[in-house]
């Protein structure tokens, strides 16, 4: 493994050694860039953005469609000591009501994107009343249209690992999005930590769709690959939702050996699947399929592996993973080469400080949870109470992490940041969970939790229950506590 003990020292180092980033537009459609050529060219990029006044320690919002066009500047600001804000481009208002709150909320942010989408932002910030944030915003953008020489190279900034690498901001659709700080730091922890965890080498090939602008895709997909020199294949996440049964032709073409999708993606391929033959492909190679960023289906996981058995995907490829962006992604892998695990508790008995009751998975108040494993390296992990005290083993509570991967906090955010720690100094993830037998299952979200007549229910497993009438899907269900006007009770509405 690498000594390296920041972005920047990584990059340096990996700039001879002969690996490659392979970006996938189609079936047929590739571009391999070597790690040298990855570095030459952000070198160039970063003149430019040096040219157009960024400095060590400004922040630069990246706001691009193309993977190799995100990689490219990401790295540029890496190299730059400038701080990259990545953001997702999207379709709609709404990915452009985010970008005007974040560029407000950095102050001074400069834009790295294309001139339809600048236009596009230019359009929607008269109608919404930001033509102020957009025009400084306008002032300080570099079109990557206008990128036609990078062959001059800028000026290295070499980074400490107490220095902010990148901020990670969260959706904002409906109020202001916080941004999570990760320092060189974080980030080299949680390399390190996933890596020991894991087992990743530089002989490994990785495929990924998941998006740059995503912790899973950015850090998980690209940053820890990246640091271990692994052959890294991206293809672009709507050509996966276009097309995603290419997704496991690629990955049995190019022999890979770790992949990566939340339900949505398995609930997909299968889908367009439907009864079609998985004859031709071979998928022996995979040793990891990430599993992670939504609650995990044992039902949907074990139909996938099921369906993917004849082209030889191995059952205990499927790997649950437990993280956040405030832990630089990793808080917890289950031991490499273990089967799918569950344990099905009292779906009753689930409210903060409850012991766990398992149950027979026949009870009709069974509840089964996935095994998330057991802290990575560098990271602990603890189970607390509503104060904040820790709880013992098979006791359900509150999920807080610390560790030298997890942020340090949000973003010019002081409310935020308070109601983020606790006293003593652990980060409250939001989520409830329980420790059994020294590994973490996690339960929901507890700001989800639903109370009716007295019982907790977490919106995923009601809907999993809804999913099994006939025609219905994952991903067609809604469930949400509401409470009437004047009402003292919530009550439970699905939505199909």
């Amino acid at each position: 493994m690498s000594t390296a003990t920041t972005l920047t020292e990584v990059i340096e180092g990996n700039r001879a050694f002969p690996r490659s980033i392979t970006y996938h537009a189609g079936e047929d459609d590739a571009r391999e860039v070597s790690f040298g050529e990855l570095y030459e060219r952000s070198l160039g990029i970063l003149y430019h953005l040096q040219r157009l006044g960024a400095r060590r320690g400004d922040t630069l919002i990246l706001f691009l469609a193309d993977n190799e066009q995100f990689i490219d500047v990401f790295w540029a600001a890496i190299l730059g000591g400038i701080v990259p804000v990545p953001v997702a481009l999207g379709i709609s208002d709404e990915h452009r009501l985010k970008l005007l709150r974040i560029a407000r909320r950095l102050g001074k942010p400069f834009l790295y994107t294309e001139r339809r989408a600048l236009e596009r932002i230019g359009t929607f910030a008269a109608q919404a009343g930001e033509s102020a944030v957009f025009e400084g915003l306008r002032t300080r953008a570099f079109l990557v249209d206008d990128l036609d020489d990078i062959s001059r190279a800028g000026s290295v900034q070499r980074a400490l690992p107490g220095d902010t690498a990148f901020i990670q901001f969260s959706s904002g659709s409906t109020s202001e999005p916080k941004g999570v700080v990760l320092t060189h730091g974080n980030i080299i922890a949680n390399w390190r930590g996933a890596t020991e965890a894991a087992g990743f080498n530089e002989h490994d090939v990785s495929l990924s769709w998941m998006p740059l602008t995503h912790d899973m895709g950015l850090i998980g997909l690209h940053l820890v690959m990246f640091a271990n020199r692994v052959h890294t294949h991206l293809m672009p996440t709507e050509l996966f939702i276009r097309r995603p049964l290419l997704w496991l032709t690629l990955a049995s073409r190019v022999r890979a050996t770790i992949l990566c999708s939340p339900n949505f993606g398995y609930k997909h391929y299968l889908k367009v699947l439907g009864e079609r033959a998985v004859a031709g492909m071979d998928l022996s190679a995979v040793r990891f399929i990430f599993n992670g960023a939504e609650p995990i289906s044992v039902e949907l996981c074990d139909e996938f592996l099921t369906r993917l058995a004849p082209a030889k995907l191995k059952r205990n490829a499927m790997y649950p993973v437990y993280g956040l962006a405030e832990a630089s992604l990793a808080v917890s892998f289950p031991p490499v080469g273990a089967p799918l695990r569950t344990i099905t508790l009292n779906r009753h008995r689930m409210n903060v400080g409850d012991p766990v009751e398992l149950v027979d998975a026949a009870d009709r108040a069974a509840v089964r949870l996935v095994c998330e494993g057991r802290a990575i390296p560098y990271c602990r992990v603890r189970i607390a109470d509503d104060e904040d005290r820790e709880l013992p083993e098979e006791r359900i509570g509150h999920v807080h992490m610390r560790g030298d991967n997890v942020t340090r906090g949000y973003y010019q955010d002081p409310a935020a940041n308070a109601a983020a720690f606790t006293a003593d100094g652990w980060l409250r993830t939001g989520d409830l969970g329980l420790i059994h037998d020294g590994e973490l299952y996690v339960s929901g979200r507890a700001k989800e939790i639903i109370f009716v007549n007295g019982q907790n229910y977490y919106p995923h497993d009601l809907e999993a229950i809804a999913q099994r009438a006939p025609g219905l899907e994952l991903g067609k269900v809604v469930a949400a506590g509401v409470r009437a006007r004047g009402a003292e009770i919530e009550e439970l509405v699905v939505f199909v």
